[in-house]
């Protein structure tokens, strides 16, 4: 198991908002667990996506499917984006 940390500066949060709200049960059916959505309190346009997925491997298999007709929902295509992969440590 590991958990996927999605990172990015978006220019509409509720456009993003909405978006994680259409595509949360397509990521759940793809494997997406223990999904959340967070917003920074230093900067409120800085989102952060989380989520527990069964490996890299299989959050990159629904990312490569289904990550442009997300971005194009969310309003980020272009945006820099920056992706962590935590393994369990204790």
């Amino acid at each position: 198991m590991v958990l996927v940390q999605f990172r990015v500066t978006v220019p509409d949060v509720d456009q993003f908002k909405a978006a994680y709200e259409k595509w949360r049960g397509t990521f759940e059916q793809d494997g997406a667990g223990d999904q959340r959505l967070y917003r920074s309190e230093s900067d409120p346009n800085e989102i952060t996506m989380m989520a527990e997925w069964e490996s890299h491997d299989a959050m990159m298999v629904s990312s490569d499917r289904r990550g442009d007709a997300f971005q194009a929902d969310a309003g980020t295509q272009g945006l820099e984006w920056e992706t962590r992969i935590w393994h369990p440590l204790a």
